[in-house]
């Protein structure tokens, strides 16, 4: 389990006061990024100014208010997880500057899973520019006589969410799975434990890797995962039709403003 330092999870008490104005609650919303990859996602939570033609951007300001002078969505917890180690001292950099503004951000290098505590072998392209589609499967990798592998750790998302995510009693949830075809088990599991509910995960986009059902010996589709939604006793969490690929490579002005 990811051991957080507790000035970025655990709040102050005055967060669980119930006559506490939601306004000012550190963690009034929640962005929860899966396969953050460079980070370029948390960055258009906080600097969309820096990204105007991303779809997301509609997004965040519909579920967590749009960014203004004097709103930099400081009441956002962003927590993001990335299986490919490459991508972490980049990161790490993003977290930095945004904790030094007083922001919560928070990557982490685990494999998104069903478990936490295994080891999975994480695949890459040995071409850092090439390096899109790192995953526990080799599925996306173009040159497999020359792929990187990584020993990566895994972390059971529904145990992040109930232990990590719900105490901190946002509002509104927002998460975004890009996973390289983890997809295929994290999904029923997060369904299993009755964790996609509205009132629990708000709103999600999913980008499922058809090439990796074989692997997973999975037949889930967009349209039947909305069925197995739809058919809980709760409120579903809302899907929506979105893969935002836009700035993969980020832009050229560092994380600060």
């Amino acid at each position: 389990m990811i051991e957080t330092d507790t000035n970025q999870i655990h709040y102050s008490d005055s967060r669980n006061d119930s006559d506490h104005d939601n306004s000012t609650k550190k963690c009034r919303f929640v962005f929860l990024d899966l396969g953050s990859n460079k980070g370029v996602q948390v960055r258009k939570v906080y600097e969309p100014w820096l990204y105007p033609k991303a779809p997301f951007l509609k997004y965040f300001d519909e579920y967590f208010g749009p960014v203004s002078r004097t709103y930099r969505r400081q009441d956002v917890c962003s927590f993001g997880f990335e299986a490919n180690p490459r991508h972490m001292t980049r990161l790490k950099q993003i977290e930095k500057s945004y904790i030094n503004k007083g922001l919560s951000v928070s990557f982490e290098n685990y494999a998104v899973s069903n478990r936490t505590g295994d080891t999975v072998t994480v695949y890459s392209e040995t071409n850092f520019d090439l390096d899109w589609g790192a995953g526990i499967l080799d599925t996306f990798i173009n040159n497999k006589k020359n792929m990187t592998k990584y020993d990566v750790p895994t972390i059971d998302l529904a145990e992040f969410i109930r232990t990590s995510i719900q105490p901190l009693r946002p509002e509104k949830v927002l998460m975004k799975m890009d996973i390289e075809g983890s997809e295929f088990i994290v999904l029923p599991h997060l369904n299993k434990n009755g964790l996609l509910c509205y009132n629990i995960i708000t709103a999600m986009t999913i980008e499922l890797h058809d090439p990796a059902k074989t692997s997973f010996a999975s037949s889930l589709t967009i349209p039947s995962f909305k069925g197995l939604l739809e058919s809980q006793a709760c409120k579903p969490t809302l899907i929506m039709d979105l893969d935002d690929e836009t700035y993969n490579n980020d832009v050229d002005i560092q994380p600060n403003w």
